[in-house]
């Protein structure tokens, strides 16, 4: 059996010819606090969540969800939505996968636990939190039951509150202009001429796949410059990131980000149970067609590509993309508020994404499967509870164990 820091090497070393930069600054953001640590390990969390017991409020069909594999505090933030609306909701699929429902649930719990707040927030309050997002998850799913609520259910400035209502604020007022300004800010760099010729040659594939009623005219697609990002995230750093500036139209240039799609670290759980012709091979296809599965009005741009023979996830880069600001939480009260409002965000996209909108894939209606198989809501959460705070405690002594390799000198990437 590999320990904690075998298990890190392994999986940081695909990146280390490509992008060791950033596994620089990954590594050294995971010695620093727990909650790094937690983002950056999902490997560690899906193999765990392998070995473990079935949960008694799981069957095979709750197992057929479409979740978005990552869904922790900082996966979620406000954007605009291709119909014009600013939203909130998740906003990370690198790692959308099908599998439990619950281990969505779990992931986020354990992040409640985990992360740094404003102010001091005890454990109590903490589990409070939980229940309040498992609460708000689960009496969402029971609404979409039976009905088609789902297709037409947004949280917005009207119905969110306190740091979500903020962030969706700030949504609408992005300014374009201000926004491109930061194209070449200090946490990007140039590219070399190849890497920016293999950008302009997957172009003109990526475009053809934007749906023809989200198409603009073939000029607003080329591209002005290339740039790459450097230490954005936690999870994805050593992956590739480039941000191409795009002529756009009249409102301006537009901005793309191009992501290396790596397999999803849901498959070591859960494997085979999204077969490769569902995305052709390509994980950058699986992320898009999850994104585009499981937010309402998903952004035209989201696509794929292949870039000097890698595949890449495609989407804008938008002046209204905003992070949910959870470091900001200073009160039990607002920690409560948020955390109610993750569940709902994180049950609109699991309803979506069932046979309402691909059959092929998913053939239950996943709101109705956990409505049914959750019989006793006090039970459920006290067994996510009760489970967040147990795999809490793994995860620091995970933590502390990959601390005591790197000061041994051992190797990370």
């Amino acid at each position: 059996m590999r320990t904690v820091a075998q298990e890190i090497l392994e999986h940081n070393r695909q990146f280390r010819e490509t992008n060791s930069t950033d596994l620089v600054t990954k590594v050294a953001r995971m010695k620093e606090h727990v909650f790094p640590f937690y983002r950056a390990t999902a490997h560690l969390f899906y193999r765990d969540m392998a070995a473990l017991p079935s949960s008694p409020y799981t069957n095979a069909q709750t197992g057929r969800c479409w979740l978005a594999g990552d869904a922790h505090l900082a996966n979620f933030g406000a954007m605009r939505d291709a119909a014009g609306t600013e939203v909130f909701g998740v906003s990370d699929f690198d790692e959308a996968y099908i599998g439990q429902y619950l281990w969505d649930l779990r992931r986020l719990a354990v992040s409640l636990l985990l992360a740094d707040y404003a102010k001091d927030i005890s454990l109590s309050e903490r589990r409070a939190a939980i229940a309040a997002m498992a609460t708000a998850y689960l009496a969402c799913m029971a609404d979409f039951k039976g009905s088609n609520d789902e297709l037409k259910f947004r949280l917005t400035s009207d119905n969110t509150s306190g740091l979500v209502q903020k962030a969706i604020r700030k949504a609408a007022k992005a300014d374009r202009k201000e926004f491109l300004a930061k194209f070449k800010g200090p946490d990007t760099r140039p590219v070399a001429d190849a890497i920016r010729a293999a950008v302009v040659a997957a172009m003109p594939d990526y475009v053809g796949r934007i749906a023809p009623s989200g198409r603009k005219a073939v000029a607003c697609y080329q591209v002005l410059d290339v740039r790459q990002r450097l230490g954005a995230g936690m999870g994805s750093l050593g992956k590739l990131r480039y941000y191409a500036l795009l002529q756009g139209t009249g409102d301006g240039n537009v901005m793309l980000e191009m992501k290396q799609a790596i397999p999803s670290a849901v498959e070591l759980a859960n494997p085979g149970a999204l077969p490769s012709s569902f995305h052709g091979g390509h994980d950058g296809q699986r992320i898009a067609r999850a994104q585009q599965a499981m937010q309402l009005n998903a952004d035209v741009l989201t696509g794929y590509a292949m870039i000097a023979g890698m595949p890449f996830h495609v989407h804008e880069k938008a002046p209204t993309d905003k992070d949910f600001k959870y470091d900001d939480i200073a009160t039990d009260a607002e920690l409560n508020k948020a955390a109610a409002t993750l569940g709902m965000a994180l049950a609109s996209a699991h309803a979506l994404a069932d046979q309402d909108h691909d059959t092929h894939l998913v053939q239950v209606s996943i709101d109705k499967q956990v409505t049914d198989a959750v019989t006793s809501r006090s039970g459920f959460i006290t067994e996510l509870t009760g489970f967040a705070c147990d795999y809490a405690a793994k995860v620091r002594l995970d933590w502390q164990a990959f601390r005591a390799a790197l000061d041994k000198g051992e190797p990370m990437y």
